[in-house]
């Protein structure tokens, strides 16, 4: 009697790509890990993880590490400045590992499947959240399907070598659903001497995670990576994840990435008494911002007896017209009275600003720059305007005849030529350089932060030459 045989197992990695690049912070790959765990808890066992930043490694020792391992199943993920390393690797890949399949997913695929796709090294690509989606690919795969017609979220190639967009999948509602990240498949010692997400840290065994998803306003300039309907994990789901992380990974600094933490106070404020509740004396830092005009004082005062001892707000323009253009609506006075409260509370608080949206003008940016000079910040960055692919910044711009660059690098935050405004390149350049010189360069704000910053040894030189690259950019 002859019985079926089940599908040989197949062997998965999957790798963070990385392009290098001027920004000084590094998380750990909270996506692939959320990835895995799926992947695994849909029955692929085999499962492994590359991060390509923190091992500080090019395409072609990627590669060579991959060659060793000899996956069935190779995905690849990329942030919109990644995706010249994401089509180097799987270039490389086709010609070491032709039996391998290729599949790119991430926030570039997600905007430019249809793009990522012209590129015959990559077989597949997933959109938006891909936990299920990657899921029922690999199902798929094991079961030898070649027509993957109706798998929501994957975009594919059929027989004929068309490229085919299924429809997109909802995102999962109930994040509690969502297994915790796989942290049992990355080696946390090498991420203790990065810089991590807000640069500044408290102390070396930290852990990225988020708590929630998505972000209900509509900001022109903001990826859509999550949609823009607000989930968030339960209090309960979340200090759950907080207890592995400390008592299997011995975390004392937890980062918190979330688009915005404090949508729903309640549910922020639970978690932070949790936190006091459990007296891990953990650090805590919000690096993503909170909306500063919906912040409350109670919230801050809980998250401060949590451990909080910085987070960001972000600014964007001190300008109400900019607001308006940018569609974020931020209630500058009530912000500045939050930024206020919270410095007050000896909270390190960083500030976020952007120069160059369309029509701002030189007045526009230097009223920016001259009100974060006076504000209660402690520290702030002041970032080019980039028209991200899939935001609807981008199509504006592209709608308005704007020559974009093709290659994708020029999109990284930190170092771009985009100028969407109307003042010249030098200029813009010249102010967001000078933003600097005359935010930090004020002797009383260099006390405030000398007070409070932890790791005073290591970490005022590192800052001191941040400080003077992008100071003295060009």
């Amino acid at each position: 009697m002859n019985s079926v045989q089940p599908p040989p197992a197949l062997q998965v990695t999957l790798v963070q790509t990385y392009h290098p690049y001027t920004q000084h912070t590094h998380v750990h790959p909270l996506g692939i890990l959320s990835i895995a765990a799926s992947a695994r808890a849909a029955g692929h066992a085999d499962v492994s993880i590359i991060d390509m930043k923190v091992e500080g490694w090019t395409a072609q020792q990627a590669c060579d590490e991959l060659v060793e391992r000899a996956p069935d199943v190779i995905g690849l993920s990329a942030m919109t400045y990644e995706a010249g390393c994401m089509h180097e690797l799987a270039a490389l890949l086709k010609q070491r590992l032709p039996r391998a399949i290729v599949v790119a997913g991430g926030p570039h695929p997600s905007v430019a499947a249809e793009d990522v796709l012209q590129d015959p090294n990559i077989d597949f690509a997933v959109r938006g959240e891909g936990e299920e989606t990657f899921a029922a690919l690999l199902d798929g795969i094991a079961a030898r399907r070649r027509d993957f017609s109706g798998c929501e979220g994957l975009s594919w190639r059929d027989a004929s070598g068309l490229v085919r967009h299924e429809a997109d999948r909802t995102p999962p509602p109930d994040l509690d659903q969502v297994p915790m990240p796989a942290w049992d498949l990355i080696d946390h010692t090498k991420y203790h001497d990065v810089p991590r997400g807000g640069v500044i840290y408290a102390h070396k065994e930290f852990a990225t995670m988020f708590s929630s998803r998505a972000c209900p306003w509509r900001c022109t300039y903001c990826h859509n990576s999550y949609g823009k309907a607000f989930r968030a994990r339960s209090a309960e789901h979340v200090l759950a994840e907080i207890d592995l992380l400390v008592r299997d990974h011995g975390v004392k600094e937890l980062v918190f990435m979330d688009d915005i933490f404090n949508f729903r106070p309640d549910r922020a404020k639970a978690i932070a008494q949790g936190l006091i509740d459990r007296d891990y004396g953990l650090k805590l830092t919000f690096p993503n911002g909170f909306r500063g005009d919906i912040l409350d004082e109670e919230l801050v005062l809980l998250l401060k007896r949590a451990g909080m001892y910085r987070c960001m707000v972000a600014v964007e323009s001190a300008v109400p017209r900019i607001q308006k253009v940018m569609k974020k609506n931020l209630k500058i006075d009530k912000v500045q009275r939050i930024v206020d409260f919270i410095a007050d509370q000896g909270v390190m608080v960083h500030g976020a600003f952007m120069l160059g949206f369309p029509t701002e003008t030189e007045e526009e940016m230097r009223e920016t720059v001259r009100w974060a000079a006076e504000s209660s910040f402690h520290t702030a960055a002041f970032f080019r305007v980039i028209p991200f692919k899939g935001t609807e910044l981008f199509s504006q711009v592209e709608q308005a005849g704007h020559a974009l660059p093709t290659d994708w690098s020029a999109y990284e935050p930190y170092q771009t030529e985009i100028n969407l405004s109307e003042v010249a390149e030098d200029k813009i350049t010249a102010i967001r350089n000078g933003a600097y010189k005359r935010f930090y360069l004020r002797p009383a704000r260099l006390w405030r932060i000398f007070k409070l910053i932890p790791n005073k040894a290591r970490m005022l030189p590192y800052l001191s030459l941040l400080f003077a690259q992008r100071a003295y950019a060009r």
